[in-house]
Protein backbone atom coordinates (compact mmCIF):
# COMPACT_ATOMS: atom_id res chain seq x y z
CA UNK A 1 0.00 0.00 0.00
CA UNK A 2 2.84 2.26 1.22
CA UNK A 3 4.61 1.59 -2.27
CA UNK A 4 1.49 2.52 -4.28
CA UNK A 5 1.15 5.78 -2.78
CA UNK A 6 5.29 6.49 -3.19
CA UNK A 7 4.89 5.48 -6.95
CA UNK A 8 1.78 7.82 -7.48
CA UNK A 9 3.21 10.66 -5.64
CA UNK A 10 6.47 10.30 -8.14
CA UNK A 11 4.16 10.42 -10.81
CA UNK A 12 2.51 13.34 -9.53
CA UNK A 13 5.97 15.17 -8.91
CA UNK A 14 7.43 14.37 -12.46
CA UNK A 15 4.10 15.46 -13.88
CA UNK A 16 3.64 18.80 -12.00
CA UNK A 17 7.54 19.79 -12.68
CA UNK A 18 7.58 18.70 -16.91
CA UNK A 19 3.97 20.80 -16.99
CA UNK A 20 6.35 23.63 -15.14
CA UNK A 21 8.40 23.42 -17.41
CA UNK A 22 6.85 23.24 -20.30
CA UNK A 23 4.57 26.36 -19.36
CA UNK A 24 7.36 28.42 -18.96
CA UNK A 25 8.81 27.05 -22.67
CA UNK A 26 4.96 27.90 -23.76
CA UNK A 27 5.00 31.46 -22.61
CA UNK A 28 8.44 32.10 -23.75
CA UNK A 29 7.21 30.78 -27.70
CA UNK A 30 3.99 32.19 -28.11
CA UNK A 31 4.38 35.97 -26.49
CA UNK A 32 5.26 38.86 -28.86
CA UNK A 33 8.71 40.13 -28.46
CA UNK A 34 9.80 42.97 -28.73
CA UNK A 35 12.85 44.12 -31.05
CA UNK A 36 15.92 45.44 -30.41
CA UNK A 37 18.09 47.70 -33.08
CA UNK A 38 21.31 49.93 -32.12
CA UNK A 39 20.89 49.81 -28.58
CA UNK A 40 16.66 51.28 -29.04
CA UNK A 41 13.46 49.48 -29.05
CA UNK A 42 11.50 48.88 -32.53
CA UNK A 43 7.89 49.74 -32.15
CA UNK A 44 6.16 47.16 -34.29
CA UNK A 45 3.73 48.95 -36.73
CA UNK A 46 0.64 47.55 -35.66
CA UNK A 47 1.19 49.41 -32.41
CA UNK A 48 1.69 52.82 -34.56
CA UNK A 49 -0.63 52.62 -36.95
CA UNK A 50 -3.56 52.77 -34.44
CA UNK A 51 -3.31 57.00 -34.10
CA UNK A 52 -3.23 56.59 -30.61
CA UNK A 53 -0.02 57.79 -28.66
CA UNK A 54 2.34 54.99 -27.93
CA UNK A 55 2.59 53.81 -24.18
CA UNK A 56 6.17 52.34 -24.48
CA UNK A 57 6.94 52.22 -20.11
CA UNK A 58 3.51 49.43 -20.54
CA UNK A 59 5.02 47.84 -23.27
CA UNK A 60 8.09 47.14 -22.18
CA UNK A 61 7.12 46.71 -18.20
CA UNK A 62 4.48 44.07 -19.99
CA UNK A 63 7.71 42.74 -21.95
CA UNK A 64 9.38 42.19 -18.31
CA UNK A 65 6.65 40.75 -16.59
CA UNK A 66 6.43 37.99 -19.13
CA UNK A 67 10.09 37.56 -19.73
CA UNK A 68 9.81 36.77 -15.58
CA UNK A 69 7.31 34.89 -15.66
CA UNK A 70 8.75 32.55 -17.98
CA UNK A 71 11.86 32.62 -16.40
CA UNK A 72 10.61 31.68 -12.97
CA UNK A 73 8.16 28.71 -14.32
CA UNK A 74 11.11 27.40 -16.34
CA UNK A 75 13.15 27.09 -13.84
CA UNK A 76 11.37 26.28 -11.30
CA UNK A 77 10.21 23.15 -13.30
CA UNK A 78 13.97 22.39 -14.15
CA UNK A 79 14.84 22.42 -10.50
CA UNK A 80 11.88 20.47 -9.53
CA UNK A 81 13.00 17.92 -12.29
CA UNK A 82 16.80 18.06 -11.12
CA UNK A 83 15.67 17.07 -7.78
CA UNK A 84 12.68 14.80 -8.66
CA UNK A 85 15.68 12.35 -10.75
CA UNK A 86 18.67 13.16 -8.42
CA UNK A 87 19.48 9.96 -8.01
CA UNK A 88 19.74 8.75 -12.30
CA UNK A 89 21.73 12.53 -12.32
CA UNK A 90 24.57 11.41 -9.61
CA UNK A 91 24.56 7.63 -10.88
CA UNK A 92 25.41 8.73 -14.65
CA UNK A 93 27.69 11.43 -13.08
CA UNK A 94 29.87 9.32 -10.86
CA UNK A 95 30.66 6.47 -13.57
Amino acid sequence: MDARRSKRRQQWQSLLFWSLFAAGLLVQLLTQHLEISNGAFVVPPALSADGESIRLDEIIRKERRTQLISAVLTMSGALGLAFRYRDVLIRRTSR
